[in-house]
């Protein structure tokens, strides 16, 4: 799909992170964004930015994407406040590391209800104006933790492997009834500059392993608009050959066991969970 001035974009977790620098990208591009996540005031804040570098029409919508009636009602918000939704970009996730052992019940319902139903719920909203209107895409923000497993990470993981797999099926649908409408995964890795990575580096101080670096935020902004205007149906944002090792992961689960091991993939995780102890997990 064509990213075109005038389209309007729904972006979730807008208030900070990956999500903000989404937002103002296609703001830059004369999109109308609507920005969602828990934060008011950050939202407006992120609101304010946009409009002093842009002539695109800001929207912003507090929700809480934890809860299912909350999330079911956004796109209804979101076009009675904005109009038709071009573009939907389920960005908002929640991610804090544990030992499985350690975390709470409500903990690993907020890593379902937020990373995985949340978008689920979101997009059965969206898609039939975007059928009826034959034009609309779907970005669902993944993760390379979505094709890679880590140490300490079950139910983000678990979340992310299940986006991943929610679009690729969601693709072939579209598809088979000849809809004029996609969805893409983004996986980025460490991303420097925003995010999740960002986060752990100031509150631990980690670092990203050295087989795998870091990229700007800027590569992950322009992978989602490339994935729109191309329809891709995923893009990993990360150094190295991550595809080769995530396709090596499935076809040797022990082999890539082996290597997690000798390469102490994880130790950063290791570190978080150790320093941090059970907490819930931080507002999408």
């Amino acid at each position: 799909m064509q990213i075109t001035p005038g389209d309007t974009a729904l972006v979730t977790g807008a208030s900070r992170g990956i999500g903000r620098h989404i937002a103002s990208a296609l703001a830059e591009r004369e999109v109308n964004v609507v920005l969602a996540a828990r934060g008011a005031e950050q939202l407006n804040e992120v609101a304010r930015a946009i409009r002093a570098r842009s002539r695109a029409r800001v929207t912003t919508l507090p929700v809480d994407l934890s809860d299912r009636e909350q999330a079911r009602a956004l796109i209804a918000r979101a076009e009675g406040a904005a109009g038709p939704i071009d573009l939907l970009i389920n960005n908002a996730g929640v991610e804090a590391t544990d030992r499985f052992d350690q975390r709470g019940y409500d903990d690993i319902a907020a890593f379902t209800d937020v990373n995985l139903l949340a978008p689920m719920l979101l997009t059965r909203a969206v898609l039939p104006g975007m059928i009826e209107r034959d034009r609309g895409h779907i970005v669902n923000m993944a993760s390379i933790a979505g094709l890679l497993p880590s140490a300490y990470e079950e139910p983000y993981n678990a979340t992310k492997f299940g986006l991943i797999g929610f679009t690729r099926s969601l693709r072939l649908t579209a598809q088979d009834r000849g809809w004029a409408v996609s969805a893409s995964a983004i996986c980025p890795g460490f991303t420097a500059g925003a995010g999740m990575y960002e986060d752990m580096r100031a509150e631990f101080g980690i670092r990203a392993p050295a087989s795998m670096g870091t990229l700007p935020v800027e590569r992950v902004t322009e992978a989602v608009l490339r994935a729109v205007e191309q329809d891709r149906a995923e893009t990993v944002v990360m150094r190295g050959a991550p595809r080769l090792v995530a396709t090596a992961a499935a076809a040797s689960p022990r082999v890539f066991e082996r290597i997690a091991r000798g390469l102490d993939l994880a130790a950063p995780f290791r570190l978080m969970a150790d320093t941090r102890g059970h907490t819930e997990p931080p507002a999408a």
